[in-house]
C-alpha cells in the first residue's frame, strides 16, 4: 500500500509539473517586447474575450502583428496545416499520415503556391513578408510551445509566404468536391443504370435530371482504380457543409442603412478554422475572421464596407483519361499527336521509416492522381492514366490579393473591382456599404465547356479528345451578379444563383434550396430588420427535410404498440423545430435513415456504404413518385414488390428498436442534443481517448443538414451518425448604420492552447446563438481588456 501510495504521489507531482511548464507557453498579453523585422512601434491590446487589436503605424507592421498573434495563440494549428498542403505530415506522424502526404505532394499544392507569390502584387506580397516576419519574431523568442509540440518531438521552422498560401490551397480543395462526384458516378454506373444514377444523385429541384453517357469501355475498366482511388485520399464525406450570406439595402432596416449577415458551415475544428483579429494603421481599420497562417480579414468589414462569402458549388474539377502511347509510356496522346509527361520527383520523410521518394507525372491537364500510390497505378486500365484540372492549381492564380484590396475599400463598387483576382474556390461574395449599397458576384474562375462536350465533366473524360478540353474560363464581366436589386434583399445559400436563361455551365450539383427559401420567407416577415431580427433568422432551426418528407411518413407508419402510437402522436404535433432539448427531432432523423437504407441498399449492395447520405431531393422524388421514382421502394432481393408505405413502415419499427437499443427504452430521456452534439475536434488529438476530453470541444446543439442553422451530420458514420461534425463555426452581423453595432461569434474560442481559459469558452455562447461585439473605438477595447503587449522594433 505504501508503494502505491508514493506512485500516485509521484504521478501527482507529475502531472502538476507537467501543468506548470505546459502554462508556461501560454502567451504573454501584457509588457515590452523587443522584436526585429518591424519598422515602428505595435501594441497589441486583447480584449475581455481574448480578440487581439493590432495598433501599428504602418499596414506592412500590422501584418506582422498578426503574425505574431497568430503564432502566439495558434502555432500548432499553423504547423498542422502548412504541413497537410506541403505533404509532411509524415514527417511528424509517421507512415499513418503517408496516404494523406502523397495525395497532396501528387496534387503539388506547394508547387503551385510558390509560383503563384510571382503574380500577386505589391501589396499582398509586401502582406506575406510581413506576416512571415512576425510569426518568425515570436518563435525566436525560444518561449516553450504548446503541448503539441512537446507530445510529437516537432521543433517548428521558420514561417514562409508560400506556408500561407499552401493554407490558402488547402480550404479552396475542402472547399471542391467536384472529382469525389465523378468518381462516385464512376462507381455507381457499376451497379445501375444511367437513368438510375441520375434519380439517385438527384437533380436541382425544377430541372431535369442530368443523363451521363455511359462509356463503358473506359469506365467500366476504371472502376476498381476508382475504390483504390477514394481510399488513399482525404474525403469530405457527405456530411453537409455550405454556408448562408444575405444583405438587405435600407429601405428594409430599422437604421437606414444596410445589414449583412454570414455563417459559413465547415467542419468544426478545435481550435475553431477562424480567428478573430483587429488591424489598425494609418489607411486600415479592418476587424473580422482571419483564417491562421493566413495575413488577411478573410470575412469581415472596414468603417465604410463589409463583405460575406458562400461556397458557389461550382465545378472547377475535371478528372481526365490519358491514353499512354504504347511504343513509349513516357508520352500520352493529345489531339495534336503524342506529348512527353512532365516528371516532378517528391521526397518524403516518414518518422521511423525509411524515406520515400514519389514520381509524379504531369500532363496538360494536370498532375497524374493515379500515381498517388502503387496500389492505385496497378489497378487503372492498362495503358491509361488519371489526371485531375483545377482551376486552382494554375501558376496565376492571385486570390490572396482579394482580401488585401477589400480591407481597403471604401466602398462597394471597390469590393466589386478586387473580386477580379479572386480566382478559387469560386465563391457567393455579397457586401454592403455605408452608402447604402448592397450587392453579390459569384467571383471566381469557372471552365468553359464546350457545346459538343456530352460529359460536362461529370465523370472522368477521354483527354485526348478535343471536345473535353476546357475553353478558358467563363469571363468575369460574365460571372452571376447583382447590384442594389429591386427585392431591397439578397440571399446565397449554395443554391443556383444563375437566372434563367444564364448562357454559361456553373454546376448541375447545387444544393438544395430549402434554407435560401427559409431565409427569404424570414426576411420578408419582417418589415424593418436590426442585428437581433438578423440574429433570430441565424438560429432558425425548422426543418426543411421533416416539412418536405414527414407527411408522407406519418401517412405509412404501422404502429405496434400504444407506445408507438403515442410517439407517432409526438411526430404529428410537431412543430418541425430541430431543437436540442426536444425527442421528436431524433425519432425523425432515425426514421429517414432506415427508410434511407431501405430504398436503396438493395439496389447498391457492396456500393451502399460510400454512397449512404441523407438525400433530401432523391427521397422526395421516390416518395412522391416523381416519373415513377416509387419504384425504389421495391427490396429488389425478394419476391414481393414493396410499396413506399412499406418501406417506410419497416424503417419505423427498425428506427424506433435502434434508438431503444441506443438510447435507453424510454423516450423520455431521448434528446436531439445528446444525440447530436457539435464536436469540434482537434485536428491531431481529437477521439483519441482520455486526450479528446482535454482537446475537443463538445456542446449540445440544435439543427440538422437543411436548417439555417446547419448542424452537419453523416447517417452513413455507424458510431455517430448524428453527431454534428460541421456548421456555423463563425457568425456575424454588420450593421452599416454604425458599422460599431456589428458582432460575431466562434464555436470554440480564440485560444489553441488546451490549458488557455480562452480554449472553449466561447463553445456554449456561440450554441446559445450569442454574440461579442465586433468594435474598434480604442476606449471600448481597453475597456475590460487582458492586456496590452507592446512590440518595440530592435
Amino acid at each position: 500500500m505504501k508503494i502505491v501510495l508514493l506512485l500516485l504521489a509521484a504521478l501527482g507531482a507529475l502531472a502538476v509539473a507537467g501543468l506548470v511548464f505546459f502554462r508556461r507557453s501560454l502567451p504573454e498579453v501584457s509588457g515590452d517586447v523587443t522584436v526585429s523585422g518591424v519598422s515602428g512601434p505595435l501594441e497589441l491590446v486583447r480584449d475581455r474575450h481574448g480578440i487581439p487589436h493590432i495598433y501599428a503605424q504602418s499596414v506592412d507592421d500590422a501584418y506582422f502583428g498578426l503574425g505574431y498573434v497568430h503564432a502566439q495563440d495558434r502555432s500548432w494549428q499553423m504547423e498542422v496545416n502548412r504541413r497537410v498542403g506541403s505533404g509532411t505530415l509524415s514527417e511528424v506522424f509517421g507512415p499513418e499520415a503517408l496516404g494523406q502526404d502523397r495525395w497532396f505532394r501528387a496534387l503539388g499544392l506547394r508547387r503551385v503556391a510558390e509560383e503563384n507569390l510571382a503574380h500577386l502584387g505589391r501589396e499582398a506580397r509586401a502582406a506575406l513578408d510581413a506576416y512571415a516576419r512576425g510569426v518568425n519574431a515570436f518563435l525566436e523568442e525560444g518561449r516553450p510551445l504548446p503541448p503539441e509540440f512537446v507530445l510529437f518531438g516537432v521543433e517548428p521552422a521558420r514561417w514562409t509566404p508560400a506556408d500561407s498560401l499552401v493554407w490558402l490551397k488547402v480550404m479552396a480543395w475542402g472547399l471542391s468536391a467536384n472529382w469525389e462526384r465523378e468518381l462516385l458516378r464512376v462507381r455507381l454506373g457499376g451497379a445501375l443504370t444511367p437513368r438510375q444514377v441520375a434519380e439517385l444523385l438527384a437533380p436541382y429541384p425544377g430541372d431535369a435530371p442530368v443523363l451521363v453517357p455511359a462509356l463503358p469501355a473506359l469506365h467500366g475498366a476504371l472502376g476498381p482504380a476508382v475504390g483504390a482511388l477514394l481510399a488513399a485520399v482525404p474525403l469530405r464525406g457527405d456530411r453537409a457543409a455550405g454556408s448562408n450570406n444575405w444583405a438587405v439595402d435600407g429601405a428594409r432596416t430599422e437604421s437606414g442603412k444596410p445589414l449583412l449577415a454570414n455563417d459559413p458551415h465547415l467542419d468544426l475544428t478545435a481550435p475553431s478554422l477562424w480567428y478573430f483579429a483587429h488591424l489598425s494603421a494609418p489607411s486600415l481599420n479592418v476587424i473580422g475572421a482571419t483564417l491562421p497562417g493566413l495575413p488577411a480579414v478573410l470575412l469581415g468589414r472596414n468603417d465604410r464596407v463589409a463583405w460575406a462569402f458562400t461556397n458557389t458549388e461550382s465545378d472547377t474539377q475535371d478528372l481526365f483519361i490519358e491514353k499512354l502511347v504504347p511504343s513509349d509510356p513516357t508520352h500520352y496522346l493529345t489531339p495534336d499527336g503524342p506529348r512527353p509527361f512532365t516528371t516532378v520527383r517528391e521526397p518524403i520523410k516518414v518518422k521511423g521509416k525509411p524515406d520515400e521518394v514519389l514520381e509524379i507525372r504531369v500532363s496538360r491537364h494536370g498532375p497524374v492522381v493515379s500515381d498517388v500510390s502503387e496500389a492505385v497505378k496497378r489497378l487503372v486500365p492498362e495503358g491509361h492514366v488519371l489526371s485531375l484540372s483545377w482551376a486552382s492549381l494554375r501558376a496565376d492564380d492571385a486570390t490572396f490579393s482579394f482580401p488585401v484590396k477589400a480591407a481597403l475599400a471604401r466602398s462597394s463598387a471597390e469590393v466589386l473591382e478586387a473580386t477580379r483576382d479572386f480566382h478559387s474556390p469560386q465563391q457567393n461574395i455579397t457586401f454592403a456599404d455605408v452608402d447604402g449599397e448592397i450587392g453579390f458576384i459569384a467571383a471566381g474562375r469557372v471552365p468553359m465547356r464546350r457545346a459538343d462536350n456530352d460529359l460536362k465533366g461529370l465523370v472522368p473524360s477521354p483527354g485526348w479528345l478535343e471536345q473535353y478540353d476546357w475553353a478558358g474560363f467563363v469571363p468575369w464581366e460574365e460571372l452571376p451578379r447583382s447590384r442594389s436589386p429591386a427585392s431591397g434583399r439578397i440571399v446565397t445559400a449554395n443554391h443556383k444563383v444563375t437566372p434563367p436563361g444564364y448562357p454559361h455551365w456553373i454546376t448541375s450539383e447545387w444544393d438544395h434550396p430549402y434554407r435560401a427559401e427559409r431565409i427569404t420567407a424570414l426576411l420578408d416577415a419582417t418589415a424593418r430588420h436590426s442585428v437581433q431580427s438578423f440574429a433570430a433568422i441565424q438560429m432558425d432551426v425548422r426543418s426543411g427535410t421533416a416539412e418536405l418528407l414527414l407527411p408522407a411518413l406519418l401517412r405509412a407508419a404501422s404502429p405496434t404498440s400504444e407506445a408507438q402510437r403515442a410517439l407517432l402522436d409526438r411526430l404529428r404535433a410537431w412543430d418541425l423545430q430541430m431543437r436540442a432539448g426536444a425527442a421528436e427531432p431524433l425519432i425523425f432523423a432515425a426514421w429517414l435513415r432506415e427508410l434511407s437504407r431501405q430504398i436503396y441498399e438493395d439496389e447498391l449492395g457492396d456500393l451502399f456504404g460510400p454512397a449512404f447520405g441523407e438525400r433530401l431531393a432523391f427521397l422526395r422524388n421516390v416518395l412522391s413518385d416523381v416519373d415513377g421514382q416509387a419504384r425504389w421502394c421495391d427490396d429488389v432481393r425478394t419476391e414481393p414488390r414493396e410499396s413506399c408505405d412499406e418501406a417506410a413502415g419497416r424503417a419505423f419499427q427498425r428506427a424506433i428498436a435502434y434508438l431503444e437499443e441506443r438510447y435507453g427504452g424510454d423516450p423520455a430521456t431521448w434528446s436531439w442534443g445528446a444525440a447530436h452534439p457539435a464536436r469540434s475536434q482537434h485536428a491531431v488529438l481529437g477521439g483519441v481517448p482520455v486526450l479528446s476530453r482535454w482537446f475537443d470541444v463538445e456542446v449540445a446543439s440544435a439543427g440538422d443538414n437543411h436548417t439555417i442553422n446547419l448542424g452537419g451530420y453523416s447517417i452513413g458514420d455507424e458510431d455517430g451518425p448524428f453527431v454534428s461534425r460541421s456548421g456555423p463555426g463563425f457568425r456575424a452581423i454588420y450593421d452599416l448604420g454604425d458599422p460599431e453595432r456589428s458582432v460575431f461569434m466562434l464555436s470554440t474560442g480564440q485560444s489553441g492552447h488546451p490549458l488557455s481559459p480562452r480554449y472553449r469558452d466561447f463553445g456554449e455562447p456561440w450554441a446559445a446563438g450569442e454574440h461579442v461585439p465586433m468594435v474598434t473605438r480604442r476606449d471600448a477595447v481597453e475597456r475590460d481588456a487582458l492586456g496590452t503587449l507592446r512590440l518595440r522594433p530592435r
